[in-house]
């Protein structure tokens, strides 16, 4: 009888990397007892919780080779900035495929075709390195190493798949065999679901940030040209972007959650009202349900506006960004962005930066409903007047 030895916790520690803390949300600027009642917000979660489908499938290792051979598993999505395992931990994984070790399972996000005739994709969520260190191997590209071989260093060290497959025929082809649990998030679930899943998931190891997680699930025409701009701006203006963002920031991708918050701050200010709608004291929901939104075509914005909006913001960004919590005021300068020519605008952002009224709406909790209407309204008026 064969015996299947169970280390998923030894690939939960090898997975672990840099312990950094997950940028769950935006919401974690408002204390609970600060974040506005949404009526029915805990059912209408369970009913998107039903419509979700998860199913389990399981592919062989060769199946996996050839999907990704065939680009039909996506490794490299372009929502993630990644490193991969080194060539020590690629060598552990490797040998523990031929010892029959019971692999976690893989997470995988369904991508339908654009047409009928085009068929589905995978863009892999959870267990990248893995599915990396077999496509590595089986291509040949991988020189296992001795010295992090526990059984068959005498075998397998210092070879690659072709050389190891020539001497250990029936080994490899059992290995090749073998079977992993593939779990698919099916296309049809709801964003809100998907995105809550993606965090879960990656709670554990290589951790995706919230917007890896956003650029993900939320794809559209628009958040394309947003990661265009972010990709013209550190090719081309590489060091006045990296003046702006950390290389912290960058690789957290903190800069595509500063322009993903101007675009929803810009789309659901409400000037009549002076209001920020649907925000309720949570700002990482309403960010959420906007790129959703423009996912399903009901909220757009044209690409030159998009542009403007976004330099805009790099250019608050880099001249009050050392101002404390310059980002809420920022936030809130948004919706007039496109209103007044570029010399009036920041004329009028310096007014806003120096008023004291602003100024004390970022002392005690600035993320709240009321000081982000507060913001919004003082600033209407200074705009109007001169």
């Amino acid at each position: 009888m064969e015996t299947v030895k169970d280390l998923s916790s030894e690939y939960e520690k090898i997975e672990q990397q840099e312990d950094e803390t997950l940028q769950l949300a935006e919401n974690t600027e408002i204390a609970e007892d600060q974040k506005e009642p949404v009526k029915n917000e805990f059912e209408k979660k369970r009913a998107l919780l039903e419509k979700t489908k998860i199913v389990r499938q399981t592919w062989s290792i060769f199946e996996i080779y050839q999907k990704i051979r065939d680009k039909k598993l996506i490794l490299d999505p372009d929502y993630q900035r990644r490193a991969i395992w080194n060539v020590d931990k690629q060598t552990a994984f490797i040998e523990s495929l031929y010892m029959e070790i019971m692999i976690p399972p893989i997470y995988v996000v369904e991508i339908p075709g654009k047409d009928i005739l085009e068929e589905t994709k995978y863009e892999v969520v959870d267990g990248k390195q893995r599915l990396t260190a077999i496509w590595e191997f089986i291509k040949g590209t991988l020189c296992l190493k001795e010295r992090n071989l526990e059984y068959y260093a005498d075998i397998f060290g210092g070879k690659t798949f072709p050389e190891i497959r020539e001497i250990e025929t029936e080994k490899t082809s059992e290995m090749l065999s073998s079977i992993l649990d593939i779990y698919v998030i099916t296309a049809n679930s709801p964003e809100f679901t998907k995105y809550d899943i993606f965090a879960r998931l990656n709670r554990g190891a290589e951790k995706l940030k919230v917007n890896e997680i956003r650029r993900a699930i939320y794809k559209s025409e628009v958040t394309a040209q947003i990661t265009e701009f972010v990709n013209q701006q550190l090719k081309e203006n590489k060091d006045y972007y990296e003046s702006i963002f950390t290389e912290n920031d960058i690789k957290r991708y903190e800069d595509y959650g500063r322009l993903y918050r101007s675009l929803a701050f810009y789309l659901r200010s409400d000037l009549k009202q002076g209001i920020v709608t649907g925000y309720n004291s949570r700002p990482r929901d309403m960010i959420n349900n906007v790129l959703q939104e423009i996912q399903k075509g009901s909220a757009n914005i044209e690409k030159d506006n998009l542009i403007v909006l976004l330099t805009r913001t790099l250019q608050l960004r880099k001249k009050f960004g050392r101002v404390p919590n310059a980002d809420y005021v920022i936030d809130t300068l948004m919706p007039f962005a496109l209103q007044l020519d570029e010399a009036k605008f920041f004329q009028k952002a310096e007014q806003v930066f120096n008023d004291k009224k602003i100024m004390d709406t970022l002392k005690k909790s600035p993320a709240t409903t009321s000081n982000v209407n507060e913001r919004l309204c003082r600033i209407k008026q200074l705009v109007m007047v001169g």
